[in-house]
């Protein structure tokens, strides 16, 4: 009778060790799934995060024709898998074209649009609060381009 109760607790010692090797496995088996599941689902969502983010996005191509430097933009509209629609923009015209040139004028600075030569602005800007190399710069004819260029200068040394 002894030998069949530690016969009977044996084969259960058995019987709940390899359910519990099992179990183990199963769950080490999900865990890597689930890791597995979580790396691609991250990697969608870098995916989706970067195509949402590249919408509306401007990109500038810049190329050289016959000594100037052309600027082409474009914006990304639409984008699928296989497809991405740009949309050319049309360049902005601000001034940039225009070109000013700095000269000296009883003492004080004078702007003139460097294509016509006619005076653009008689300015207060005495030529010695200007730093030396900029006077020196200014007495050569110093030459800015655009307008931006131009009212940033006046602006940093007017009063």
């Amino acid at each position: 009778m002894r030998r069949m109760v530690y016969g009977i607790g044996l084969f259960l010692a058995f019987l709940f060790l390899g359910a519990g090797f099992f179990l183990s496995y199963q769950v080490a088996d999900l865990r890597q799934e689930m890791s597995k599941l979580q790396e691609s689902s991250a990697q969608e969502r870098q995916q989706v995060s970067t195509l949402v983010s590249s919408k509306d996005q401007e990109l500038v191509f810049e190329t050289y024709e016959e000594g100037s430097l052309l600027r082409n933009r474009y914006r990304i509209t639409a984008y699928g898998p296989e497809q991405i629609v740009l949309r050319q923009e049309e360049e902005e015209s601000n001034g940039s074209d225009q070109e000013f040139l700095l000269k000296v004028e009883n003492g004080c600075i004078t702007v003139y649009d460097k294509e016509s030569g006619e005076v653009f602005e008689h300015t207060n800007i005495p030529l010695e609060t200007l730093p030396q190399e900029l006077q020196a710069e200014v007495l050569l004819g110093k030459t800015l381009s655009g307008d931006q260029e131009l009212y940033s200068f006046l602006e940093n040394y007017s009063s």
